[in-house]
């Protein structure tokens, strides 16, 4: 007798490997394995999926109601740690001014460095944990997440601290100290990043707050060379690489994740087909934002068939911010990545799922239903895994289990 068994689903999304190696790409990357009836859950794994798992017997029967299970999503690219919104700037850039020139005004990042500077420690985690009781909330179970509106030795910290509080959202933590350079460093964007390398990265470390490093590669923030420095000054005292690259113009971000051997290259608008399988060779995985890319509406949009095409690993994420993407919600995400950048639905459950695990470096534990894993699940209320997206800005998700436990329902 096992712990827990859901039975009756309609379908079963898996995404076991099946002699596949994660992360998939190429003709693999919408592979769900799909099943139906059910999932049994011992000692908080993974026991067993399919029909023959929905007929074992149980303390606990948790019955789907001819619903989708699937694996609980894997947000691998958030900014969950700020104060207060900028729906002011939403409405601005509605009625036809543009982010550059908000920016300029003292907006953007540096609007949201205000607000969490001034921010009490009760405020900074008040806030931070309901964001992560949204993203439960949306059947996100584990999500990687920055700081980088603190972008001081004092607020970076702070933010990576509150980052770690006791939450059911499992968090990976990224310290982005090199998100903008702040106004006490206006014009001088080396010596904030020597700032960074020797104060705040060491202090990182020291308190262990953080597994990677990340940078915002941009004309106008952080050049291809200074990126590739601070990454690498990152790198040399053990915080594994991310890239924000190549978001706004073709910056070379995506080049600096292949000579630093990051895990991800992120946003990738402007990369090109040489990206693509350059970044596959180096084992570069492409993360894909579409909300933002969608709130900004820009019009370069990341060559997501020439990616999949080449091979290249691929993975979705919110980017939950709250300049360009104030959303939780993964499977309106995916509907954006089919929508703008031509993913089936498919790929987009994979991105955001499977691949997304790898994106943090825990495909072994989390990301698919198979035998050992974290039994991270969800109950959606679709019969058919395509309606978790077409009907977009709904959300369908029911019950979320963590570990085993249901924790919402």
């Amino acid at each position: 007798m096992v712990d827990l068994v859901i039975r009756n689903a309609a379908q079963v999304i898996t995404c076991a490997k099946i002699g596949l190696e994660a992360p998939f790409a190429g003709n693999e990357a919408g592979e769900l394995g799909l099943t139906t009836g059910g999932v049994a859950i011992e000692d908080g794994k993974i026991v067993a999926t399919g029909p023959a798992a929905a007929d074992m017997e149980a303390k606990q029967i948790i019955d789907a109601d001819g619903g989708l299970v699937m694996p609980g999503f894997v947000d691998c690219h958030t900014h969950a740690v700020f104060c207060g919104g900028r729906a002011d700037e939403f409405e601005m850039r509605a009625k036809g001014t543009p982010y550059h020139t908000i920016a300029e005004r003292g907006g953007g990042i540096h609007s949201s460095v205000r607000m969490l500077r001034e921010a009490t420690d009760e405020e900074l985690e008040a806030s931070t944990r309901k964001h992560l009781d949204w993203f439960l909330e949306h059947g996100t179970t584990s999500i990687e997440a920055k700081s980088g509106y603190g972008l001081s030795l004092e607020h970076e910290l702070r933010s990576l601290r509150t980052l770690g509080m006791d939450h059911t959202v499992e968090v990976t933590r990224t310290c982005l100290a090199a998100h903008s350079v702040p106004v006490e460093y206006k014009g001088d964007p080396r010596g904030y990043l020597e700032m960074v390398a020797n104060e705040i990265y060491p202090a990182v470390i020291e308190e262990g707050l953080a597994e990677y490093c990340d940078v915002f590669c941009e004309r106008g923030v952080f050049s291809f060379h200074e990126a590739q420095l601070i990454l690498e000054a990152g790198r040399e005292l053990g915080l594994r690489p991310r890239v924000h690259a190549d978001q706004l113009t073709a910056s070379g971000g995506a080049r600096v994740a292949v000579r630093v051997d990051a895990i991800t290259a992120d946003h990738i608008e402007f990369a090109s087909q040489k990206d693509a399988v350059a970044m596959r060779d180096a084992g570069v995985i492409g993360v894909f934002l579409p909300a933002a890319n969608y709130i900004l509406d820009q019009d370069d949009r990341p060559p997501a068939r020439s990616f999949i095409g080449a091979r290249c690993p691929v993975a979705v994420a919110t980017d939950f911010n709250p300049g360009s993407a104030p959303t939780v919600s993964m499977p309106l995400t995916i509907n954006m990545a089919c929508v703008r950048f031509g993913m089936t639905i498919a790929e987009g459950i994979v991105s955001a799922t499977i691949n997304a695990a790898c994106a943090i470096e825990r495909e072994h534990e989390i990301g698919s239903l198979e035998r050992g894993k974290q039994a991270d699940v969800l109950i959606c209320d679709v019969s058919d895994y395509r309606d978790l997206v077409y009907y977009f800005g709904r959300n369908a998700v029911k019950t979320v289990i963590k570990n085993g436990r249901v924790v919402l329902r």
